[in-house]
């Protein structure tokens, strides 16, 4: 490699083509700066290629650990919320269950208060229908009676008429 370098350095270094040939030598040039030379790891390099020092890669390491941190905070934080929502959600659907179980309970009230109301005014009409029939025969017993009692007292002044006339009837 380091011959190749050498060479490489030789030969570009001459702005003058050994044939004479200026723009040869000029493109050569502007060659090696569009193609970069490559060198191996265990030898010299180019010297026209600057070494990078080795980096203080703790700073990266900080910002990944900053990085993962509020990642897992995050997901923390994701977690909780799904747990309140689903806690939420849970309450809702209890509430839910509540509101229904209590509607289907008072509906079932409702149906047996309508039933007892309708057996109470089924016996009521058949009590207001056992008194009408009552008050009835009890008319017509009164009547009766009445066409009875008319018959006794028309009886009892045909035949005592001659003692309840007074004497100043009787001569008339």
């Amino acid at each position: 490699m380091d011959e190749l370098q050498r060479f490489l350095r030789t030969a570009y270094a001459s702005p003058v083509d050994p044939a004479g040939n200026e723009s040869l030598a000029a493109s050569r040039t502007d060659l090696s700066n569009l193609l970069p030379i490559v060198s191996s790891t265990d030898g010299p390099t180019h010297p026209s290629i600057p070494q990078t020092a080795p980096k203080d890669w703790s700073g990266l390491i900080d910002l990944v650990r900053v990085a993962a941190r509020q990642a897992r905070e995050v997901k923390a934080q994701a977690r909780e919320q799904e747990a309140r929502f689903e806690k939420a959600l849970q309450q809702a659907r209890d509430g839910i269950i509540a509101s229904d179980e209590r509607a289907h309970r008072a509906e079932a009230m409702a149906h047996e208060a309508q039933l007892c109301a309708e057996v109470r005014v089924t016996a009521a009409e058949g009590w207001a229908k056992a008194a009408d029939e009552r008050a009835r025969a009890a008319e017509q017993h009164a009547r009766h009676a009445e066409g009875w009692l008319t018959r006794v007292q028309d009886t009892i002044l045909s035949e005592f008429a001659d003692l309840t006339a007074l004497p100043d009837q009787a001569a008339a």
